[in-house]
């Protein structure tokens, strides 16, 4: 007996729990742009056709159609043509949406012939400050058949009573609101009369203003308007679904056309500016689904915040923000991620944590404030969670809404500042500022959409079948964002130090000297075109190299100019490579670590390189003029202080170093100062640590 009633309960609360599932995810957007003009209202139709579809029909109800209203950019709200909103009403109220419950969602409130295709929906939804009506705002009289309409369309959806419709429409109709013995009524001035003789009038009250026009409150209070929502959260919460279903879906308006736009390495003003012009262009060409691809660290929370907050101002009922982050989205790039209208996760991918800024208290505290202020309060959600994953210090809870139990995350201080914290209960520790989360524990928390396994399964997920739009730059900042990546950008320091290798070993400045030079240009270039080097990192490198080619050619010493001119390139080049200075936390000490063994790798490969160059290059027939012949094993001698005062000619050019012809042997030398040209005789003033020193003796 227990067991069946056991199993009888299990169906009972399945069934509920599939209904509660069905509900939820039966609710459709579809924007309505207004004025409607054109064409607008055969879209609007085709795409309300197209979303049925995603109404899944259960016990004859089939869902939630939610008609949001925005006004097209650069139009006025009021001038929707008659004809065009009589027949997008009249569709609405076709057989085929039988079961489906419209509501009309009016964020900016409804001017003009709009108000009749709102009429037309079986609900009303607006903020408490928004204004319906007047509805007559272009034409200049009002016949029976404007009348009539409006009339019509009310009697028929019942949303509002006739008589407040046609007074909306018609500026010389006054309505009365009337109290009786059985109820209150709103009916035309010319209709007092006769209600009198049908039932005992206990109050009159004239309806104003003329024309007639209320807000989102007022209607609330006269029982036209069903749900007063001041954000897309808060209408989320009325209905009873998340804020992710109340997002437009511009494929229903013709499908999706994606673009593709990348966001690597780390973030900077360059960098910001470079993405959101890609998504402009994007746009401007036709895209209404942006495919974000985020690899980074960040680099700049400031200028994250601002692309942050950019990203979620866009018209979501045109276009959608898809963030996808293969590998990682750390520090403040997490911002720019989250700022989009969902973010699409690897399992193993990470998001949040420590990143290449260090955000120690106070910075945390201006991010917090940004993206309250910002991006939270854009899109009408909390900021607890996301903040958590960057700045550091603040502890989130799981919360849970009595009543209705909905969840969401708070900590203490956002939770205080609710007007219905009161209705929370706080719940266990999520995390604690900055932590960071994988794709399985984002899609938990509800701060990833989908998890998937590659761009195939992203494609999938979203019915991407068609062909992708890369909105990327032009060919030369493509190459020089490829020379910026790591592998790449350590292949131009090993073409530097060749280069310098080969210039070193011939006289003046020739093939090496131009190779090296080009490669340590687009080496930092390419690093600032990254966000990670400045004038800093080239100055200290040019000062390096002065000091190395001082020690070298003009004031031979003891080393400490070449010593510290070689720390100075050294550090030029780790510096180039990373947002910081010294790392302060863990993101930037792998970072330096990658640093520092690309710029060892790149030294043992000029290494390797030299004395490939050195064995192989002076006996190809093309290039053997580039570097000198090694010389024989007679060469191979060190230099004695018994050289000292002897006489040799020159057999190349001292610029300052070059060879001789030295006591029978040819030799490196240096000259002491001046030129020497080919040819000229030359002694011995000093031998130090191996270098021959030599002089002019014409200047003896």
């Amino acid at each position: 007996m227990r067991t069946g009633a056991a199993s009888a309960l299990f169906v009972i609360v399945a069934g509920m729990l599939l209904s509660v599932q069905a509900a939820d995810a039966a609710t459709t957007v579809v924007p309505v742009r207004v004025p409607l003009t054109g064409t607008r209202d055969t879209q609007v139709e085709a795409a309300v056709l197209r979303s049925l579809g995603r109404l899944p029909e259960a016990g004859g109800e089939r869902g939630t159609l939610v008609l949001r209203f925005e006004t097209a950019a650069g139009e006025s709200a009021g001038g929707s043509e008659f004809g065009r909103a009589v027949e997008l009403a009249r569709f609405l109220a076709d057989p085929r949406l039988a079961g489906v419950k419209t509501i009309a969602w009016l964020p900016e409130g409804a001017t003009g012939h709009a108000v009749l295709v709102a009429l037309a929906c079986d609900e009303i939804a607006m903020p408490a400050d928004a204004v319906i009506g007047p509805a007559n705002t272009a034409d200049a009289t009002v016949d029976d058949s404007l009348r009539a309409a409006y009339r019509t369309i009310a009697a028929r959806r019942r949303t509002m009573p006739p008589a407040i419709a046609e007074a909306l429409v018609d500026p010389a109709t006054r309505v009365l609101r009337v109290s009786t013995d059985d109820g209150e009524h709103f009916i035309a001035n010319d209709d007092l009369d006769r209600l009198r003789q049908r039932v005992a009038v206990v109050e009159v009250e004239a309806m104003g203003p003329v024309p007639l026009a209320f807000t989102g409150r007022r209607g609330r209070e006269l029982g036209f308007v069903q749900h007063v929502a001041d954000s897309p959260a808060e209408l989320a919460q009325r209905l009873n679904v998340s804020v992710g279903d109340l997002e437009g879906d511009p494929s229903l308006e013709g499908g999706w056309r994606p673009a593709v736009v990348s966001l690597s390495g780390g973030i900077g003003p360059e960098s910001a500016g470079r993405l959101r012009s890609r998504i402009e262009r994007a746009i401007a060409d036709g895209s209404n689904f942006i495919w974000l691809r985020i690899d980074s660290g960040g680099g700049s929370p400031e200028q994250s915040l601002v692309l942050a907050t950019w990203i979620a101002s866009l018209d979501h009922a045109r276009v959608r923000t898809v963030a996808y982050v293969p590998t990682a989205a750390q520090g403040d790039a997490t911002l720019v991620a989250l700022a989009c209208d969902e973010v699409v996760m690897h399992p193993g991918a990470v998001l949040g944590g420590e990143g290449a800024a260090a955000i120690d208290g106070r910075r945390g505290e201006a991010v917090v404030a940004a993206w309250r202020g910002g991006v939270a309060a854009v899109r009408g959600t909390s900021w607890s969670l996301p903040a958590a994953l960057v700045a550091p210090g603040i502890v989130v809870h799981r919360a849970e809404e009595q009543g209705t139990g909905r969840v969401d995350y708070f900590c203490e201080q956002e939770l205080a500042s609710r007007a219905d914290r009161d209705s929370w209960k706080l719940g266990a520790v999520v995390g604690t500022g900055p932590f960071a989360v994988d794709g399985r524990r984002a899609e938990e928390l509800g701060l990833a959409a989908h998890v998937v396994a590659d761009d195939a399964g992203f494609r999938e997920d979203y019915g991407l079948d068609g062909s992708l739009t890369v909105s990327e730059p032009g060919w030369s900042e493509q190459l020089l964002e490829a020379l910026a990546s790591p592998s790449l950008a350590w292949l131009l320091l090993l073409i530097g130090g060749a280069g310098l290798y080969i210039e070193l070993k011939t006289p003046g400045v020739g093939f090496g000297g131009f190779v090296s030079m080009v490669a340590f240009i687009i080496y930092f270039w390419s690093q600032y075109l990254h966000g990670t080097s400045g004038w800093l990192e080239v100055m200290l490198f040019l000062a390096g190299a002065i000091c190395v080619a001082a020690e070298i050619f003009v004031l031979p010493g003891f080393g400490i100019l070449g010593l510290g001119g070689g720390l100075l390139v050294v550090a030029s080049l780790i510096l180039a490579s990373q947002s910081f200075v010294l790392p302060v936390n863990d993101y930037q000490i792998r970072q330096m670590q990658r640093s520092l063994l690309g710029l060892l790798g790149a030294a043992v490969g000029v290494t390797v390189l030299g004395a490939v160059l050195r064995r192989w290059l002076p006996s190809t027939p093309f290039l053997r003029h580039v570097l000198l012949e090694p010389p024989d094993a007679a060469f191979q001698v060190t230099a004695r202080a018994d050289l000292m005062g002897t006489t040799g000619v020159t057999t190349t050019r001292l610029a300052p170093a070059g060879k001789a012809r030295i006591d029978g042997i040819v030799r490196d030398v240096v000259s002491e100062a001046s030129l020497i040209e080919p040819g000229e005789p030359v002694v011995v003033v000093a031998v130090r640590g191996g270098r021959v020193i030599v002089r002019s003796r014409g200047g003896a």
